[in-house]
């Protein structure tokens, strides 16, 4: 297919569908649509958050245009934000695991009301960053230190759970992951990405997040740093935020970075409501420690 089409099924219901919010497209036709994405845990192990493809019929995709949705061409190749039915959201991988998030998907698309969510931008001078995951074309796990002599000082990560991220490594790093003794850039899978460090508004805090928790980050995660321990920019929920002992009002004061407001992400529905009174308790701590700081 050279693009999007019409809606095929079930158009006329203002709750059609919820987005998948990354995803490659890998083949389409008339009738179906296949894609890669991150998948579910069977079990509750985050190792098992696997990229994997998934086929819908084309039926179960919404593909007229959605007002705030920047919608996957359906091009191989392509990636963004492709809307579901329930039935398409129920599809399996050949293995028998569903799409990450899945279970708590909220179908609001293309018209319904939806629960928004707070991301704000928060720049943390890391002590660590551990990346664990596996090389494309091999199943083996291993954990990665960025700041640390397996990997080479400059990084540019880009996560958007539809792809791989690359990393570069020194020739320590490739020969412990098997490669050849040389410094090489390779394509790894992330099922953790655990940043730790100290906010630069507050030095004398310290907190830690994993960015592919969507509890905590943003879907999308783009950062570069030219040497171990420079500064980056994540972006992050209120729960992330609050990980740093900082509250986004007292990020927005100290440096500007203003939260903005967005749809939640579709399978953080529940998760919204399980931690609105933490989220409430942690914001008002770390007030109050703020305030106890600067008085």
């Amino acid at each position: 297919m050279g693009g999007n089409a019409a809606a095929t099924s079930d158009s006329g219901d203002p709750c059609f569908g919820a987005g998948v919010e990354q995803v490659k497209i890998e083949s389409a036709s008339d009738t179906y649509v296949s894609f890669s994405t991150r998948s579910a845990s069977q079990t509750g192990d985050l190792d098992e958050c696997l990229l994997r493809t998934f086929t819908v019929p084309l039926a179960e995709v919404y593909t007229a245009p959605i007002q705030g949705i920047q919608q996957v061409k359906l091009v191989k190749g392509e990636i963004g934000t492709l809307v579901l039915s329930r039935a398409g959201w129920a599809t399996k991988s050949s293995d028998g695991s569903q799409i990450f998030g899945g279970d708590r998907a909220l179908f609001k698309e293309p018209k319904c009301a939806a629960m928004t969510r707070l991301l704000t931008s928060l720049v943390v001078v890391p002590t660590s960053i551990t990346v664990r995951g596996h090389l494309a074309g091999d199943a083996e796990f291993f954990d990665l230190e960025l700041i640390g002599p397996d990997a080479a000082d400059a990084q540019d990560i880009g996560w958007n759970g539809a792809d791989y991220i690359d990393l570069r490594l020194t020739t320590r790093g490739a020969r412990r992951l098997g490669l050849k003794p040389r410094p090489a850039t390779v394509q790894i899978w992330p099922v953790r990405i655990r940043v730790t460090g100290a906010p630069v508004i507050d030095p004398s805090v310290t907190g830690e997040v994993d960015l592919l928790s969507i509890e905590m980050a943003d879907r999308l995660q783009a950062f570069a740093y030219a040497k171990p321990g420079a500064p980056v920019k994540l972006v992050l929920s209120q729960d992330g935020v609050n990980a740093f002992h900082v509250t986004p009002q007292l990020v927005a004061e100290l440096s500007g970075e203003t939260a903005r407001l967005v749809g939640t992400c579709h399978g953080c529905a529940q998760t919204v409501r399980d931690h609105a009174r933490t989220r409430a308790s942690r914001a008002s701590r770390a007030s109050r420690e703020s305030r106890r700081r600067t008085a």
